[in-house]
């Protein structure tokens, strides 16, 4: 029997002290949700998706409830969930699901598909049960203002969260997709990732998230959910760069670090990852200022501060 065990981000980015402990606080607790299922007997996928589920729910991250909002001021979600047999199941571009993650697992668990997008997703949605919303319900206060104020501003997808010191805390484009790697008692590995996107992103933008290999990968190595700016992570296929790192032998640590390593110096990117191997070690990295990590056992103040950033 192998040890069960679980690791959560909550997003990576520029996360102000002012909302710090929110992110700490909410990623660690979804971590002790999933863990309890995986304590209770339950499967990797079942917990990795009952972490990410609990993120859905809380404002503070940007997935399902909370989410940022689109160039329209709407809130488009998209989710994917991965099992170590390398199956899989997505959607993305959907609206009015209130818990993306769940129709994700519909997808891997009920059709021959990988990645539904759209109305069609949300059609599947309807047949299997999956709880709908009104797609207003999922729009957070913080969410609203920090939209207006970057409409009223003329801002614009592409500025940079890391360069934008002068704003409020929620006031920036937000990168906080959330997502939870699980290994269960049989030795099972899966992964769960969720997301809304990042603010003022063009009706019908997908990021990483929901694309195998670029924001998660599982396979019988180990699992890794990624978070950040999605077009950088898609550009190296960064969970699946890292996964490789794991099947050819590395930590870890090192498969974080390195895949880290190679998305700044090949494209520049702003992001980070966490990873979780077949032994059940667990790391993470980023080239953002923060990472927001969420493990059972609650983690110091300085396992989560301030990381190295790109020079400007």
């Amino acid at each position: 029997m192998t040890r069960p065990t679980i690791i959560v981000h909550g997003g990576a980015g520029a996360i102000q002290p002012e909302i710090w402990q929110e992110f700490r606080e909410g990623s660690h607790e979804a971590a002790q949700a999933g863990q309890r299922v995986l304590a209770a007997g339950g499967s990797a996928l079942d917990a990795a998706i009952a972490a990410t589920r609990y993120l859905e729910d809380n404002p503070t991250f940007n997935a399902g409830y909370g989410s940022g909002l689109n160039r329209d001021g709407q809130i488009q979600c998209d989710a994917l969930v991965m099992t170590g047999d390398r199956r899989c199941g997505a959607v993305a571009g959907v609206y009015g699901v209130r818990h993306p993650v769940d129709l994700a697992r519909v997808v891997l668990e009920q059709t021959p598909h990988v990645l539904i997008v759209g109305p069609g997703a949300e059609e599947l949605a309807r047949a299997k049960g999956i709880e709908m919303c009104d797609p207003a319900e999922l729009i957070a206060d913080h969410r609203r203002q920090a939209w207006e104020k970057a409409v009223a501003e003329s801002r614009d997808f592409g500025v940079d969260p890391e360069l934008l010191p002068q704003l409020d805390p929620y006031d920036r484009p937000p990168s906080d997709t959330v997502g939870a790697c699980a290994l269960d008692a049989t030795g099972h590995l899966a992964v769960a990732s969720s997301t809304g996107g990042i603010l003022l992103k063009l009706p019908g933008r997908a990021g990483d998230t929901p694309v195998v290999g670029s924001g998660s990968y599982c396979g019988p190595a180990g699992a890794t959910s990624c978070t950040g700016h999605g077009e950088a992570a898609m550009r190296v296929c960064l969970a699946k760069y890292a996964y490789d790192l794991l099947e050819h032998g590395a930590s870890a640590q090192e498969a974080a670090d390195r895949a880290v390593d190679y998305l700044v110096s090949a494209v520049r990117g702003r992001a980070g990852l966490i990873v979780l191997d077949r032994h059940g070690n667990r790391a993470w990295a980023t080239s953002t200022r923060r990472i927001a990590i969420g493990l059972p056992e609650y983690l110091p103040d300085d396992c989560n501060g301030y990381c190295p950033v790109l020079p400007h």
